[in-house]
């Protein structure tokens, strides 16, 4: 056991020694390197996950594009997390009473001999200094609890003040009169909203954004908190959880955003996993069936092979794209199904080529000496001829990874793919499909197209580099 444990160890250092003299083929493995770092670590290059919308606004540039004249004033993601100690207190009516509960700030009015209107009006102020913005949002989680008092009414609402002072409410609740909580789903307001647009006397095509947030300076966020109580022994409980207000900006990420704003640049280092794993499983999966048929059929001959070589050139001549596209438009896009079906189709010239290997083998002098000995038949096949084998074995598992990533990529191209899975031909799809070809958005185009050129690239050196060391006919006297 030692021995053949030291033997394999030698035959690892030869191959290495020899693969160091092909500078291309360390080029491809380093090249392949890389792209498996970044598929195992792509949590930690991109922390935001590829399938996360409104990251910034639709089409953003990336945020290098700064360094460029009429780029550098671009609006940016400004996102406010505001809690009760945050706001500024503008007014609050006498009889309202503030505690601290579970993270969240309670606002209690009890009810007294008389109906009373209780008022509270916070103030946030920031600076805006960017080009006006086209979209902005907001979250507003609260909760309002009326205890026996009935006829009680809660009203919130949300104002923003320009430079200016004109004031623009953005968000109002009317009146609640009910226990009602909007804690886990807050109440949101959000400038593409048409009725907004329309409630603040704008057309539905403008951009909200670009309407109010149209000069730089400070601005103020308003919170009003109207609590209306009738008379009697009960209370009336507003909780306030974290307000959020954001503007979406038009500068975001390495590679910017798309239409639905999810970053460009996690969907490329997510697609490196699903590129590896189709090829690799592709490869795998085809060898094995190519290998299995294609020794089966050059050993045992005659009717056996001729059976199997029926059915493997019957597949040999099948179109196999236009049969994908049927099966994945009538059976499903599922990835793994994908993957099978790149598998099933491409493991026929493998077999032939096999085939053809097997039965200049089986003729040879020590196969003859094994059968007069009576060995069987799987003996024989593992012993004497899947070794000889097992050159070309390896050079077709790292040749055939180019053709299955390609294929996964035209399949996602032409939205035949797993829509759920981020891989290189669905960022090239939806590229088509939200007009970034015709926006000239060539961030967005060239990065995958240039990451599945340099991948298939890496592993179609290696597998050169692989053929010259093993294949004794290529190998040349140095």
């Amino acid at each position: 056991m030692a021995s053949i444990t030291a033997t394999r160890i030698e035959a690892v250092k030869s191959f290495l020694s020899e693969l160091k003299l092909h500078k291309t083929g360390l080029l491809g493995l380093g090249v392949l390197i890389l792209y498996v770092f970044v598929a195992i670590f792509a949590p930690w290059i991109s922390p935001v996950g590829p399938n996360e919308t409104g990251l910034a606004d639709s089409y953003a540039y990336p945020s290098w594009f700064s360094i460029f004249p009429g780029y550098e004033n671009l609006p940016r993601n400004i996102i406010l997390k505001l809690s009760y100690e945050d706001w500024h207190v503008l007014h609050q009516s006498n009889g309202l009473e503030y505690v601290e509960e579970n993270d969240l700030s309670k606002i209690n009015v009890k009810s007294g001999n008389v109906s009373t209107v209780k008022d509270l009006l916070l103030e946030y102020t920031f600076n805006y200094t960017f080009n006006p913005p086209k979209r902005f949002s907001g979250k507003i989680p609260f909760k309002v609890e009326i205890n026996h008092a009935l006829g009680s009414y809660v009203r919130i609402r949300c104002s923003i003040v320009t430079p200016k002072g004109r004031v623009y409410e953005v968000y109002d609740s009317l009146p609640i009169a009910n226990n009602l909580t909007r804690l886990e789903t807050p109440a949101t307001y959000d400038a593409r909203d048409i009725s907004l647009k329309l409630k603040l006397g704008f057309s539905p095509h403008d951009y909200l954004g670009e309407k109010i947030f149209n000069l730089k300076g400070v601005y103020k966020l308003r919170l009003y908190i109207s609590i209306f109580s009738v008379k009697g022994d009960g209370a009336v409980n507003v909780w306030l959880g974290v307000n959020e207000f954001r503007i979406y900006g038009m500068l975001y990420g390495i590679l910017g955003t798309d239409n639905l704003g999810c970053d460009l640049f996690s969907n490329l280092i997510y697609g490196t996993r699903v590129s590896l794993m189709v090829g690799i499983l592709a490869s795998v999966i085809s060898v094995s069936i190519g290998l299995v048929v294609g020794v089966i059929s050059g050993y045992k001959g005659r009717i056996v092979d001729q059976i199997l070589m029926f059915f493997t050139d019957t597949l040999l001549f099948t179109p196999i794209l236009p049969l994908l596209i049927a099966i994945s438009v009538f059976v499903g896009k599922n990835l793994y199904l994908e993957i099978a079906l790149i598998a099933l189709f491409s493991w026929m010239v493998f077999a032939r080529n096999t085939r053809a290997y097997v039965m200049s083998i089986r003729d040879s002098m020590f196969v003859e000496s094994a059968r007069a000995i009576g060995a069987p038949d799987i003996y024989i096949i593992f012993r004497h001829i899947l070794p000889q084998l097992t050159p070309i074995i390896y050079i077709n598992l790292v040749m055939r990874v180019p053709g299955a990533i390609l294929l996964e990529a035209t399949l996602s191209f032409l939205n035949l793919g797993d829509p759920s899975v981020p891989s290189w031909g669905r960022m090239l799809y939806n590229a088509r499909y939200a007009g970034a070809f015709f926006r000239f958005m060539w961030w967005w185009i060239i990065p995958p197209g240039l990451a599945i050129t340099f991948l298939a690239l890496a592993f179609v050196l290696l597998g050169n580099a692989l053929d010259a060391i093993l294949n004794p006919r290529l190998q040349v006297r140095r």
